[in-house]
């Protein structure tokens, strides 16, 4: 069987009634927010109304405060910790009480421009006002101040969970007592591959936190002892917004557009003043203390995502991914391989994830690097061909970590090989 039908066949077994879950092994046995955006794209490659129905099902969980959840619990989710009966969140109790990257909006925009399908069509602008309703809870709850740089208040909202980015900043929460004996991931993956005890310990604390306040929107940002402005949250948020403005404009919301005008100028200003030009790296900022976090993830490339200008206005950031590229096998690694803290097949502090990789491949063809995203999308092709649809790559060795037969990875390959632009 070629590897585009195996990609297909992953995703079919992965199906779950409306929506994907990341892996049949029983790693993430629910709905997870951006891999369901991600796995949308793939899905589009074979079955265009079924990655509608990805979507739809995902915003079927939106809190009626607007946000849309990190975590949707449908089924059995006794093969996961912490499941919904320990984050008791939601309307239902179904749900985690965080969220994640709003990439929901450019992954909307993308299916609504390749479908020739009015019907399709018609059903994904039906998402919008939801799309509209979480971007204003993302400000509202995220960013009270109005500096336009919003932020998160749990290491998993990143989507990065252990990137070596919030050491400093978690090593400021309380552990609390262990949970080591109710993971399960690690029954599923290598322990070396996975975040260790004591950033379960302090993640779990801080899920036991905003439990206590009922994850009351007037209350999380303040109470949070994690808190901090992700670059990389920002730089997608930033790029949705723009792909929103455009929704809402096929959709005729003068004021929705008005709106999201104010947050998208707001943030493209904020996300600038990251820029550290000693480094010659976007930053993250520990929004509690005002410090910069000068450590050099994944995230602070994806400013190439938002912004189409950003590589003519600031060169040395793609001269820092290419230096990057020449320390590793396999692009693109998800922390400098340079620094100490790179551990090539622990989880976001140093492997490949093909999502990642998918959002530089289309923000350096915008700025005009197509010789650059060429190379990223050869080499996620590559990992694929070489050790299956695993959840995340070694860099150096190109070994598969994590999860096995995965969705998102599945997505990707059917996305990168169609090389949509």
């Amino acid at each position: 069987m070629e590897l585009k039908q195996q990609a297909i066949e992953v995703l079919r077994t992965n199906n779950r009634n409306g929506y994907t879950v990341p892996t049949a092994t029983g790693l993430y046995p629910a709905q997870w927010n951006w891999d369901s955006c991600f796995t949308a794209l793939g899905l589009a490659q074979f079955d265009p109304p079924r990655a509608v129905v990805e979507l739809e099902t995902l915003f079927d969980g939106q809190w009626l405060d607007g946000m849309v959840p990190q975590i949707l619990f449908r089924g059995d989710d006794s093969s996961y910790f912490p499941n919904a009966s320990v984050w008791q969140a939601g309307p239902t109790g179904r749900s985690s009480g965080i969220t994640q990257p709003l990439v929901a909006a450019t992954v909307v925009r993308r299916l609504f421009e390749h479908s020739p399908e009015p019907a399709i069509r018609q059903r994904l602008i039906a998402l919008v006002p939801k799309l509209l309703a979480w971007h204003r809870w993302c400000y509202r709850a995220r960013d009270p101040h109005g500096t336009g740089l919003v932020s998160i208040i749990h290491p998993w909202e990143s989507g990065m969970d252990n990137s070596p980015v919030w050491d400093d900043a978690l090593n400021a929460v309380e552990p609390g007592p262990s949970v080591a004996h109710l993971r399960k991931d690690t029954g599923f993956a290598a322990a070396d591959q996975r975040p260790t005890a004591p950033e379960y310990d302090r993640y779990i604390n801080l899920v036991i936190r905003f439990r206590d306040v009922g994850y009351r929107l007037d209350r999380l940002y303040d109470i949070s002892p994690f808190r901090a402005a992700d670059i990389g949250f920002n730089a997608i948020l930033q790029r949705a917004n723009q792909d929103l403005l455009f929704l809402l404009a096929v959709s005729s919301d003068a004021a929705g557009a008005t709106e999201i005008a104010v947050m998208e100028r707001a943030t493209g200003d904020a996300i600038l003043r990251c820029w550290h030009a000693e480094d010659g790296f976007f930053y993250s900022v520990d929004a509690r203390s005002g410090a910069v976090i000068r450590k050099p993830g994944i995230g602070g490339l994806l400013p190439l995502f938002a912004d189409a200008a950003i590589a003519a206005r600031y060169p040395r950031l793609v001269q820092r991914l290419e230096s990057w590229l020449n320390d590793v096998t396999f692009a693109v690694p998800s922390f400098d391989p340079r620094r100490l803290e790179f551990e090539p097949r622990r989880y976001w502090r140093g492997p490949v994830w093909l999502i990642a990789n998918w959002m530089l491949i289309d923000g350096l063809r915008r700025n005009g690097r197509p010789d650059l995203a060429e190379r990223i999308r050869c080499d996620s092709l590559a990992l694929v061909e070489r050790a299956g649809f695993a959840e995340y790559f070694d860099p150096l060795t190109g070994e598969p970590l994590g999860g096995s037969r995965f969705s998102w990875t599945a997505a990707m390959y059917l996305h990168l090989s169609a090389d949509t632009e």
